[in-house]
């Protein structure tokens, strides 16, 4: 019974891994480390660890680590960063990444913010089952773009919020993303919302779609006045 229990214990033991995050904007760095088991929602408000002289910031973090296929784990994640003003987070992206233990994986990047994923353990061989690729897309209105880019997976979804503030007119800008399964071609489908707000006033915003084939170059539509959304997939 001893020993059953040992074995019992250490195979509950081996469902439990650590994910650790890191949101990074220039030298300020934010981090944390949480036990994530399979299956289930780890979450996370407070303050995070912090290197390179940011202002303090609160962190909420919410990941749901799934079961492992061919040694990749999809995971699905939450990520924002508080600013002054609790409403208004500079930084907030949502999305789903597979994951080879050991290996750091730049999740997500938008509006200067990266924010990178790693789970903890020893790295196994790389999967060829592995099709995730990258999506790099912008928005951009006159003189000033705002980027979102994301390690993506087909038919899963991913999203970016951020707040800028310049004297005292504040901005929001949002994109939403859908890339959805490959055609016999290899080309697929994405949709996409945007919004974009200075102030009281709309610059960007609607729904939209856009074909795109990984590797040949990226598709332009129409945001709104002055304002073009753009998006490529990278392999």
């Amino acid at each position: 019974m001893f020993c059953l229990a040992l074995f019992l214990a250490g195979a509950a033991g081996a469902e439990n891994w650590t994910v650790k995050m890191k949101a990074v904007n220039g030298r300020a760095a934010y981090s944390h480390e949480q036990v994530s088991p399979l299956g289930k929602q780890s979450s996370f408000v407070g303050r995070p660890q912090m290197r390179g002289g940011g202002p303090a910031r609160e962190l909420t973090f919410n990941s749901f680590l799934n079961a492992p296929e061919d040694g990749l784990f999809r995971l699905d994640y939450l990520v924002e960063l508080a600013g002054e003003h609790q409403a208004r987070p500079p930084l907030q992206a949502a999305g789903k990444v597979l994951l080879r233990p050991g290996k750091p994986v730049l999740a997500a990047e938008a509006g200067g913010w990266k924010f990178i994923v790693e789970l903890q353990g020893k790295a196994g061989e790389r999967s060829r089952r592995d099709g995730s690729g990258i999506l790099e897309t912008s928005l951009k209105c006159g003189r000033v773009s705002y980027p979102a880019n994301f390690v993506y997976l087909p038919d899963e979804q991913y999203s970016a919020v951020l707040y800028t503030q310049s004297g005292d007119t504040v901005s929001k800008f949002m994109v939403g993303l859908l890339p959805k399964s490959s055609a016999m071609d290899g080309t697929f489908l994405l949709q996409y919302t945007l919004l974009l707000k200075e102030g009281g006033e709309t610059l960007a915003g609607g729904q939209g779609e856009l074909i795109l084939a990984p590797g040949e170059g990226k598709r332009t539509a129409a945001a709104g006045k002055d304002c073009v959304f753009s998006a490529k997939a990278l392999h």
